[in-house]
């Protein structure tokens, strides 16, 4: 499965990047040809990068290696090569790694795992087959050498917003860079390698669960982006969440030693309380049930709207606050997913929006500023206990006298009201099913089973 697919809210990948009016849109570039001698030189000097930390590891086949030899050999053209140019003046591929990785493993006789190169499955020169360079003729050493390249070099003094939005459209390989893999040339520096520290995290491995979403730098960027929401607010958020983020790693890129420690602790916390708070669900969509179809968890997709909240939720309470609340919390979660439609969409409907992104922050966080700050929340809230022994004595609901086939379909009422001074205990609890609650608080007529 392709992963925007996997996404609910992904990053926004269909939206154009936006640069303000009063931004430098400065893009600087330059043409140039480089013999294959020259990259070659470069990259034994270090002044070429092959495999900056953005790039996907060299994947091409022995065979497809040995016919991009065969395509010099025959003046096949060569797609353009593009380059970034960095503050030391070196240059980092943006795209045609696989190409040069090629080239100049053949003229060093040996991939980058340290194999024999040989040229194998060429169709044309089929009498190069098994050959290694230093087996073929000088003229043919010497054609390879020669062989220019079209270059285009993004000069290091090119604005980043555009600079980054030059590389993705720039990016015309097979499998295209995203924005967390060109963030990594954009803004490298201090704040990426926290990123890349903290992406092998195994509890936020285990919460997320998307080996691809870590092999394509995906975790740097749902990383990133709780640092952004956490630290810059989600009142100052501003669509879109791309250029947000991209404020946030360019404004942090050195990060200081005390900021990265601060950084690491506030991650810790908040994935550990996600872990003990959400488990297996943590950032996923409950589907309530209607009333022909029971409720349902989108395990296998990733809501990244959900995800915002979930991660910044905790992060300025302790974790002793969080943890004696935890049931309360998981069935507030569970609630609004369920039954407050301002949430629903909020979650679902043009997550990015900056309205949007507010109200279900607003929401959740006023939420949690209930269970945590008021000392009465207990008292006028079933606990997830009385609701599991109900569900284990009788799943059925006590409106419908449908049976109850999952137990975060259905709530805890009071048969007496609370604003009537019914009491929050076993004697006064019955299990209803959310949809026929909802009915009820709506219509009058509307009976309890007779369960006499």
């Amino acid at each position: 499965m392709e992963e925007d697919k996997m996404f609910e809210d992904s990053y926004d990948q269909e939206e154009e990047l936006e640069i303000n009016e009063d931004e430098s849109r400065k893009i600087i570039w330059q043409a140039k040809d480089f013999s294959i001698r020259e990259f070659s030189s470069m990259a034994q000097d270090g002044d070429l990068n092959l495999q900056p930390d953005y790039q996907r590891k060299y994947v091409a086949s022995p065979k497809i290696a040995s016919k991009l030899i065969e395509s010099i050999l025959m003046d096949v053209p060569i797609p353009v090569i593009y380059l970034s140019e960095e503050n030391d003046c070196s240059y980092s591929v943006i795209d045609g790694q696989q190409r040069l990785t090629s080239f100049i493993a053949f003229i060093k006789g040996k991939y980058p795992n340290d194999r024999t190169f040989k040229l194998t499955g060429l169709n044309v020169l089929k009498e190069l087959n098994k050959k290694q360079f230093s087996d073929i003729s000088k003229e043919l050493q010497n054609k390879i050498r020669k062989t220019t390249l079209h270059t285009i070099i993004i000069k290091k003094e090119s604005n980043d917003d555009v600079k980054f939005d030059i590389f993705e459209r720039l990016n015309t390989s097979t499998i295209k860079l995203n924005e967390d893999e060109i963030r990594n040339t954009v803004y490298r520096g201090k704040y990426i390698s926290l990123l890349e520290e903290l992406e092998e995290n195994e509890t936020f491995h285990q919460l997320v669960r998307k080996d691809n979403f870590k092999t394509r730098m995906i975790y740097r960027g749902m990383i990133l982006r709780f640092f952004a929401l956490s630290e810059k607010s989600y009142f100052n958020y501003s669509s879109s969440m791309k250029q947000f983020c991209n404020k946030e790693l360019r404004d942090n890129r050195n990060l200081s030693d005390e900021k990265i420690k601060e950084y690491k602790k506030k991650f810790n916390h908040s994935v550990d309380l996600v872990k003990v708070i959400f488990g297996k669900n943590a950032f996923r969509r409950y589907i309530p049930m209607s009333e022909d179809k029971k409720g349902s968890w989108s395990l296998t997709k990733i809501n990244m709207a959900l995800y915002d909240i979930q991660m910044c939720g905790f992060v300025h309470y302790a974790k002793n606050d969080v943890l004696r609340n935890a049931d309360y919390i998981r069935e507030a979660m569970l609630d609004l997913m369920k039954n407050n439609q301002s949430f629903i969409d909020s979650i679902l409907l043009r997550t990015s929006d900056k309205n949007t992104l507010q109200t279900r922050f607003k929401i959740w966080f006023k939420k949690i500023d209930d269970i945590i700050g008021d000392v009465h929340y207990s008292s006028r809230t079933f606990s997830y206990d009385v609701k599991k022994t109900l569900f284990e004595q009788n799943p059925v609901c006590s409106i419908s006298g449908q049976k109850i086939l999952a137990i975060d379909d259905c709530e805890v009422d009071h048969k007496v009201p609370y604003s009537k001074g019914g009491k929050t205990e076993l004697s006064n609890a019955q299990l209803v099913l959310r949809y026929f609650n909802r009915a009820k608080n709506n219509n009058e007529d509307y009976k309890l089973v007779d369960d006499s």
